[in-house]
C-alpha cells in the first residue's frame, strides 16, 4: 500500500474542525429546545399540584360547613376546633399557628417524614416540610404544595419587617416555612383574604360572587400567603415590592381559581391590570378577583 493511500485512512484538521462545528451548531439549536420542553414539564407539574391542592380545598370544605380554606390561621385563642401547627417554632413561627399548606398536609397525609426529624423537634405529622427539611435533604421532597419549577429570587423582607418583628432577613413570611432560597421549590402562595387570624376571615363558598375569577393560590418567591393588597401585585413604580413570581417559559406565572381551575398569566403592571374587567369598566384589566371577593 503506498504512502498516498496511508494518508488518506484518516481525517484532516479542516475535516475535524467541519465536524465538531456541526456538532456545535446541532446543540446549539437543540438546547433552546430541550430547555423549552423541560420547562413545559415544570409547568405542567405544577399545574397538576395546584389541580391537586383544589381537589382537596374542595374536600376541606364539604367537611366543614362550606368554609373555604383560610390562608393562615392561629388557633391558640379560638374556639375552631382544626389541625394545628406542632410545638417547634425555631424562632420564627408559633405554636397553633400556620398556612394552608399546614393544614391540609395533616388532614389528608399527603406524605410521610419521620415525626421528630434530625432530632430538631418538627413534627410532620402537622407541619409541612420546611427549611430546615430541605436544607437537609436538598431538593428532592415530592411536595405538592410547592412549584415543580425553582423560585428565581431570595425573599428580602421589606423595611418594617415580614410579620414576624423585621428581623429574619429572607425568611419567608409568615413562619418561614418551606424552602426559601433561589433555587429551591417555588412556593404557591395563598390569598391573605382568607386570613383567619383575624376578624372575618372565614367564608363560605356561598359568599364568594365569581368563584371562577377568584384566585386562591399564585406562584411566589416570597412565601405561603400573599397579601390582597396592591404592593405585593404591582410592578410599578418600583419592581422590589412584588411578591409574584414568574418563573415559566414567557415570564409567566399560574393562577389556581376558587372554582378550581388552573390558569398561565404573562407579565402585568399593577394590580389594576388583574382586577379590571373590560365588561363593566372598559379598562384592559383582565377580570381576575383579588380583592373584595364577597362583593358584587
Amino acid at each position: 500500500m503506498s504512502s498516498r493511500t496511508k494518508n488518506r485512512c484518516g481525517f484532516t484538521i479542516t475535516e475535524l474542525l467541519v465536524v465538531i462545528g456541526l456538532i456545535a451548531l446541532l446543540i446549539g439549536i437543540l438546547l433552546p429546545a430541550l430547555g423549552a420542553v423541560i420547562n413545559q414539564g415544570k409547568m405542567t407539574k405544577s399545574m397538576n399540584n395546584m389541580r391537586q391542592v383544589a381537589t382537596w380545598m374542595t374536600l376541606y370544605s364539604g367537611d366543614n360547613r362550606e368554609f373555604i380554606l383560610p390562608s393562615q390561621f392561629d388557633y391558640s385563642n379560638a374556639s375552631y376546633r382544626g389541625k394545628v401547627r406542632s410545638v417547634y417554632t425555631d424562632g420564627i413561627g408559633e405554636a397553633y399557628q400556620g398556612t394552608w399548606s399546614d393544614i391540609l398536609w395533616t388532614v389528608y397525609n399527603v406524605a410521610t417524614f419521620p415525626d421528630a426529624f434530625d432530632g430538631a423537634g418538627h413534627d410532620y405529622r402537622y407541619d409541612s416540610p420546611d427549611v430546615a427539611l430541605y436544607k437537609a435533604v436538598g431538593n428532592d421532597v415530592d411536595n405538592p404544595f410547592r412549584s415543580a419549577a425553582e423560585n428565581t429570587l431570595d425573599y428580602i423582607p421589606p423595611p418594617g419587617g415580614n410579620g414576624i418583628g423585621g428581623q429574619n432577613a429572607g425568611i419567608p413570611k409568615p413562619f418561614g416555612q418551606g424552602a426559601m432560597e433561589a433555587g429551591r421549590p417555588g412556593f404557591f402562595a395563598a390569598n391573605n383574604f382568607f386570613n383567619s387570624t383575624s376578624d372575618g376571615g372565614w367564608f363560605t363558598t356561598a359568599q364568594i360572587k365569581i368563584p371562577e375569577n377568584s384566585m386562591y393560590l399564585v406562584d411566589s418567591f416570597a412565601g405561603e400567603i400573599i397579601e390582597a393588597a396592591p404592593e405585593p401585585y404591582d410592578r410599578t413604580p418600583s419592581s422590589s415590592t412584588i411578591e409574584v413570581d414568574f418563573r415559566y417559559t414567557g415570564n409567566t406565572c399560574l393562577m389556581l381559581f376558587l372554582d378550581g381551575h388552573v390558569s398561565p398569566q404573562g407579565q402585568w403592571k399593577n394590580i389594576d391590570d388583574l382586577q379590571g374587567d373590560p365588561a363593566v369598566d372598559g379598562s384592559n384589566g383582565r377580570g381576575i378577583r383579588i380583592q373584595n371577593l364577597t362583593s358584587n
